[in-house]
Parts: C-alpha cells; structure tokens; sequence
C-alpha cells in the first residue's frame, strides 16, 4: 500500500501544480476546462482556489491513509476521507477523459487514470482484515 500511496502521491502532484499555475495566470488553459481560454480570465482564477484546498486535503488524506504521515486526525475519518476522494477523482477523471481538448484529454487523463487506481487503493488498503 506504501507503494500505491506513493505513486499516487506522484501523479497527483502535476494537477495540483497546474491548478496553481492556473490560478495564477499561466498560459496553459489547454491542459484544463477543456481548453477553452489559452490563459484563464482574472475573473475566473478565483474559481480555483477552493479545488486547490481540496487537492491539498486530498494529498494529505492519501499520505495519511497510506501511513506516509504521522496520523494527525483520528484513522477512521482518515479512512472516510480517502473513500470520498478516490470517489471524487472518479469523476474528475470521468470529466478528464471526456474533455474536448486533446492535451487534456491524453495528458491530465494519463494522470488523472494513476492517481485515482491509487487512491482506490489507498481507501481499500484503510478497511480492516
């Protein structure tokens, strides 16, 4: 589980570092919300300050659950919280793999397809024997 905690950790960071670079301005619209704006608008970069809080607890719920931190809040809603975000990043990686763009699609996609076969392995790694 270690492994997968890892891996996912990984491949989960590129969404987190491109939802930064979004918000604050950087030209890469083609790797997000289907390629609609090359840069994202002023007043749209507010937009994703609350999916990179999110990002950021799901990072911490992964490493918590996977036993890579120390554990910080109690296990059992360690184990609520990586169940919730291995169901989020299903569907966020259903919208991925869906979307019009192509460098989102077969980029973000490859990613977004690790990280969420690690997350489900993470959760299901929480329950007990």
């Amino acid at each position: 589980m270690i492994i997968a905690t890892i891996i996912g950790a990984i491949f989960f960071l590129p969404s987190i570092i491109l939802n930064i670079a979004l918000a604050c301005g950087a030209p890469l619209g083609m790797y997000a919300m289907n390629g609609r704006h090359k840069v994202v608008p002023k007043e749209v970069r507010k937009a994703f300050v609350l999916p990179i809080i999110m990002q950021f607890v799901a990072m911490f719920s992964l490493l918590s659950a996977g036993r890579i931190l120390p554990e910080i809040i109690p296990f059992e809603i360690t184990r609520v919280l990586a169940f919730f975000f291995a169901v989020y990043l299903t569907f966020y990686t259903a919208t991925v793999l869906f979307s019009t763009s192509y460098k989102e699609r077969t980029r973000m996609g490859f990613f977004a397809i690790v990280a969420t076969i690690c997350f489900w392995i993470v959760a299901f790694g929480t329950l007990p024997s």
